[in-house]
């Protein structure tokens, strides 16, 4: 088992339109717009891949250096707090350990824009038909 990780900013007005969103919709490989099921990310083109980790504390460490590089941006102070943000890390590497999927979010600039991180499982636990996109299996 693997991880890959994946971001994702863009405009709040992109990230409610669901349809790009699916992947019934024929952009939906190539549109680097986070997916409504976080598995998804698994059907979308290989160089939206951010990343490709073995290890759970590589994992984690690259989820937490996502999040410093954005905390300044994220709207309310609880968000950018420094032992919030590190309490999300650990809550990462837990979920690596368990080999499950990490989805964060967060609004940024006034709630204009959208900030996401994931690190989807590869094989993945809730969607074991999806191919890994980087043919890692």
């Amino acid at each position: 088992m693997h991880f890959h990780g994946y971001t994702w900013v863009g405009s709040g007005s992109e990230y409610g339109t669901d349809t790009l969103r699916r992947p019934g919709n024929p952009q939906f490989a190539s549109v680097p717009v986070v997916p409504l099921e976080p598995a998804n990310w698994l059907l979308k083109n290989a160089s939206l891949v951010k990343g490709t980790f073995h290890d759970a504390g590589e994992a984690a460490a690259w989820f937490g250096k996502q999040l410093a590089d954005y905390a300044d941006r994220f709207d309310g102070f609880h968000a950018k707090d420094p032992g919030t943000i590190q309490a999300q890390v650990n809550s990462a590497r837990e979920t690596v350990d368990q080999g499950r999927d990490v989805v964060g979010g967060w609004w940024i600039n006034g709630g204009t824009t959208f900030y996401a991180v994931h690190l989807i499982a590869c094989p993945n636990f809730f969607r074991p038909e999806h191919p890994c996109p980087k043919r890692m299996r």
